[in-house]
């Protein structure tokens, strides 16, 4: 039998989180039959907290409160390992879940809203890179993604001007015009690509090295699509290509830095293709309309 896992790195790869059935509740007793019944006891100077199956507490009568669903991390991590707590915690804070931990010699148990037993699910499994990213959805009919040449500076524009002149999901200034948009969304040494459709641009995205030196292995990349084109796909086939593109370059992960909390669409298509929130930057972003609003950190593995 193998040893508990110490590595931050392998602890989060390996944490294969698995939802258990039923729900529970955190009750206050001293009842011994409930106690040997609990998943839990913590004991403390006002009262003993049991964590009970929620049919368990409601049989003895007792007023439960929130229920909360219990996810296991199956890694058998140690007991002095550091990092993986702070890990998972960041990633459903992101997606404001709360979590309430609880260690045991072999795994970590989770207790999370019931009704977010799910999503908390489906955060964590991005975040070890376990299988939550979808199958890469087919391209958009006559839909191509290509190397941009310089005689797609024009459309290229056309496409990021109405985001940055909106000023709700770049952070450039939007009177920074074509070249502080340019400047931003391509900065030197950046790969950029453009999809279209009977030759016309609908879309472009930008990737390169996420920082430099020791931090090159991450890749980063920009995407934006043209106002007529949203929901079309074009976002997710520009996402798709660009983690193959990334990975063929030699990257092993890829970061967003700085996306904006309300561009939901943009979150959740992140999301589905595996990327785990793991920091939230608060009102790091002053949007036009909502005002100071937070931004989001999102990672994923190659």
């Amino acid at each position: 039998m193998s040893g508990p896992v110490h590595d931050t790195a392998a602890m989060i790869a390996g944490m294969a989180p698995l939802l258990a059935e039923g729900c529970y509740v955190f009750a206050q007793t001293e009842t011994p039959a409930l106690l040997a019944q609990a998943f839990a006891v913590v004991r403390e100077d006002e009262g003993t907290t049991a964590v009970l199956p929620v049919q368990v507490a409601r049989g003895a009568g007792l007023a439960p409160g929130p229920e909360w669903a219990r996810i296991t991390l199956t890694v058998h991590s140690a007991l002095d390992g550091v990092g993986l707590t702070a890990a998972v915690a960041q990633a459903l804070a992101g997606a404001e879940i709360p979590c309430n931990v609880v260690a045991g010699a072999r795994h970590d148990h989770l207790f999370v809203p019931a009704a977010q037993g799910e999503a908390a699910l489906a955060r964590l499994r991005a975040l070890s890179g376990a299988g939550l990213a979808a199958p890469p959805a087919p391209a958009p009919e006559g839909l191509t993604i290509r190397p941009a040449a310089p005689s797609d500076d024009d459309a290229i524009w056309a496409v990021l001007k109405p985001a940055v002149e909106a000023g709700e999901s770049f952070a450039v200034a939007p009177e920074a015009g074509r070249a502080g948009a340019f400047a931003y969304f391509r900065p030197p040494g950046a790969e950029v690509f453009v999809a279209e459709r009977a030759g016309r641009v609908l879309g472009a995205y930008a990737l390169k090295p996420n920082q430099g030196g020791g931090g090159d292995h991450t890749a980063n990349a920009a995407y934006c699509t043209a106002p007529e084109a949203r929901g079309q796909g074009v976002a997710r086939a520009m996402l798709a290509q660009s983690l193959e593109t990334a990975r063929a370059l030699g990257f092993t992960a890829m970061q967003f830095n700085f996306v904006v909390a309300t561009n939901t669409r943009a979150i959740e298509t992140w999301a589905r293709a595996g990327f785990a929130v793991v920091g939230r930057l608060p009102g790091a972003f002053r949007h036009p309309t909502a005002g100071a609003v937070d931004a989001l950190v999102m990672h994923r593995r190659l």
